[in-house]
């Protein structure tokens, strides 16, 4: 019998392919700059990384959330913290203050990820990659 996959390897995959969907994206829409700081990245770097405007480590609920997450620079993202003042600043430039007080006002949702949702995820992750790829 197949042992199943643990949750936690289950939010690694999930949040590795999303981190690569970000990137492609950001790739296909020529947007390969640090968000916070406009230093210009190059894909598959430990200097291209996913920033979150609100920590994924504190506000778990908004870990896969787009509206959350940015390509950052190692720099701005680790260093910096995130940046979050220039990240803000940023973010109502681009979806509007109501938009960013809407995503703040959900930062302590608690969100329980089952299996499924997971696995979801995986999947229709792994569909958007092999699209952008083709």
């Amino acid at each position: 019998m197949k042992k199943l996959t643990t949750l936690p390897k289950l939010k690694k995959k999930a949040l590795d392919l999303y981190s690569e969907l970000v990137k492609l994206r950001a790739y296909r829409d020529s947007k390969m700059y640090c968000y916070t700081c406009d230093s210009p990245l190059v894909l598959n770097t430990s200097n291209c990384q996913l920033g979150h405007y609100l920590s994924r480590g504190a506000y778990q609920g908004l870990t896969f959330d787009t509206d959350n997450s940015r390509l950052q620079c190692y720099r701005c993202n680790c260093h910096l913290h995130g940046n979050l003042i220039e990240f803000r600043e940023r973010l109502i430039n681009e979806i509007g203050l109501k938009e960013v007080e809407n995503m703040e006002s959900r930062r302590h949702e608690t969100i329980k990820w089952s299996r499924s949702n997971y696995l979801e995820m995986i999947e229709d992750y792994k569909a958007q990659i092999n699209y952008l790829k083709t």
